[in-house]
């Protein structure tokens, strides 16, 4: 169950985030007891997510070993030497959203930056006058008829192909649970239900191994950078693990403040996304996040450390149209928006990332 919110502990102005244990619904002793033990769990999950749109997971059935797993091969992965890497690299343009992108190559930023730079003549290069100093590599379902894998050679790294297919199945798994925990905690039934399993695709969700790079003090006084800028996520949720580093911060729509998610063993980060915000008409909100560059006074003369993150971006197919529920549309809360494809919504901001290194 969460931590209330006034007992959120508070460590030098950043505030841990609400943990939920959801094993009534992963482990089999969980799903042994009443149907009641469901469903208070499941309301404690919307609680947080309507509170804050995000919150920490517990009891979601992953074991330690396997995180460790995730986070172990993501190292591997970046340690390889860049042309190694590059032996996969991500196409020119936003699609497919596949492979291998270097340091500064992909350019983040949220649907408010698009339309505050909307009149430049290329709105781009505008918004990628600051590099996001990370390096990635994505990966999709291997039955994705849209966007296709893009491979290291086996030689390159053996066994990664398989790791990480196997890995993708099972967080797709882990995430069709959270979206009935979901549905659970919302009181949806029949019909409803239904609806809301459209949000998640097994075909078109999103596994993404991130490095931060370590960024030393002179680099952090002398040039303009970051890791990854306030944003939202464009699909219905993403699930999100991270080393020992930690650095996701997200912000409280109530207090406008950054909420440090600090690193919490056996936990990871769940927030929402655009299309379980439109679904629920803003009862649920997307939540923005960032991974964000200190002021280099207040930091050590060793810089700060590398950073090693994996989120799992859940999204509906590419030709799915998301409406809001009905129940959600009230005198009070009347509708906020009109039902989209998918793919054309993600398409306004995905365009203008990946346009490479300028």
């Amino acid at each position: 169950m969460p931590h209330s919110a006034a007992a959120l502990a508070e460590n030098g102005g950043a505030r841990i985030t609400e943990t939920v244990d959801l094993s009534p619904f992963f482990t089999e002793a969980g799903r042994a007891l009443p149907d009641s033990a469901r469903t208070e769990a499941g309301k404690a999950l919307i609680e947080a997510l309507h509170s804050f749109g995000f919150v920490k997971v517990v009891g979601h059935g992953l074991s330690k070993h396997e995180i460790d797993s995730a986070l172990g091969w993501t190292k591997k992965l970046f340690d390889l030497p860049y042309e190694d890497k590059m032996k996969a690299p991500h196409p020119p343009g936003p699609m497919p959203h596949r492979g291998y992108s270097g340091l500064g190559q992909e350019k983040v930023y949220s649907k408010d930056d698009v339309k505050a730079t909307s009149s430049s003549a290329d709105v781009g290069k505008v918004l990628r006058k600051i590099s996001d100093f990370k390096e990635s590599y994505e990966i999709g379902s291997e039955q994705d008829p849209v966007q296709q894998n893009i491979w290291l050679p086996d030689d390159v790294l053996s066994g990664f192909r398989s790791y990480t297919t196997s890995l993708y199945e099972r967080l797709s798994g882990v995430s069709k649970v959270l979206l009935d925990a979901i549905g659970v905690g919302l009181g949806l039934e029949g019909d409803e239900h239904a609806t809301l399993t459209g949000l998640v695709s097994d075909r078109h969700c999103q596994l993404r191994l991130l490095h931060y790079p370590p960024i030393g003090k002179e680099k952090l006084q002398n040039e303009l950078l970051a890791r990854l800028p306030p944003h939202t996520d464009w699909g219905t949720f993403t699930l999100l693990f991270q080393d020992q580093n930690g650095g996701l911060e997200l912000k409280d729509a109530q207090t406008k403040e950054y909420i440090h998610a600090e690193p919490e063993e056996g936990a990871f980060v769940l927030n929402a996304g655009d299309m379980l915000q439109r679904f629920t008409n803003d009862y649920i909100t997307s939540s923005l996040h960032r991974v964000s560059v200190p002021d280099p006074s207040t930091v050590l003369d060793s810089g700060i450390p590398a950073r090693y993150s994996v989120p799992f971006f859940t999204c509906p197919d590419f030709s799915h149209t998301v409406a809001t529920l009905p129940r959600f549309v009230t005198p009070e809360s009347p509708a906020k928006y009109e039902p989209v494809r998918f793919d054309q919504y993600g398409s306004i901001i995905s365009k203008y990332q990946y346009q490479g290194e300028e």
